[in-house]
This record gives structure tokens, C-alpha cells and sequence, in this order.
């Protein structure tokens, strides 16, 4: 099974948000999280969100109103 990258951001309440909207929609989800904790924002990074090839429309549909 193939993982599609659906959403990534810099903000951790956003990826929070993403997460939790997949989670209520039973969509599986795969993170990447390329923030260092201990300067969290300060250089760089982000955390990025993964999904199965067949929910990706679904996934993208819900997540569109967070971009």
C-alpha cells in the first residue's frame, strides 16, 4: 500500500487539527514529524501527514478548509 503526502504545515495546533478531523473520519494516517521539539518553529521544519492512495480525495476534501 502506498502512502500519498495530504497535508503538511509548520504550526503543530494546525497539525493537530488535521489530525483530529481524519481521526473522526476513520481515515488512517501516517506522520513525519521534521520539527526539532526543542526550538519547535524556530528553524524550520514541518510535520507532514500521509494517507493510503484510496483515501486521499476524501482526506483531501476534508482537510481543504484548513489550507
Amino acid at each position: 500500500m502506498s502512502k500519498v503526502k495530504i497535508y503538511t504545515t509548520t504550526e503543530q495546533i494546525q497539525a493537530m487539527d488535521a489530525k483530529h478531523i481524519l481521526d473522526e473520519a476513520r481515515i488512517n494516517y501516517f506522520e513525519i514529524n521534521k520539527m526539532d521539539r526543542a526550538y519547535a518553529g524556530m528553524l524550520g521544519g514541518s510535520i507532514e501527514l500521509h494517507v493510503a492512495e484510496e483515501d486521499v480525495e476524501k482526506a483531501a476534501q476534508l482537510l481543504s478548509k484548513l489550507k
